[in-house]
């Protein structure tokens, strides 16, 4: 099973997932762009559960 989050750490922002199966910790530095755009395409991406979604998702 995996743990993931996003955290900020002296102002820079990282990507944490943690494997709790084999006790093991992935640490990844992200820009703070590429966290928004990741914020942004979650908060607009079509909903499956509606058969005419009017979002779009960006690419």
């Amino acid at each position: 099973m995996y743990l993931a989050n996003f955290i900020t750490l002296d102002n820079e922002r990282f990507y944490v997932a943690v494997d709790t199966k084999n006790a093991t910790i992935r640490l990844e530095r992200v820009s703070h762009e590429a966290f928004e755009r990741f914020i942004v395409n979650i908060l607009t991406m079509p909903d499956p559960l509606e058969q005419n979604s009017s979002k779009e998702v960006s690419a």
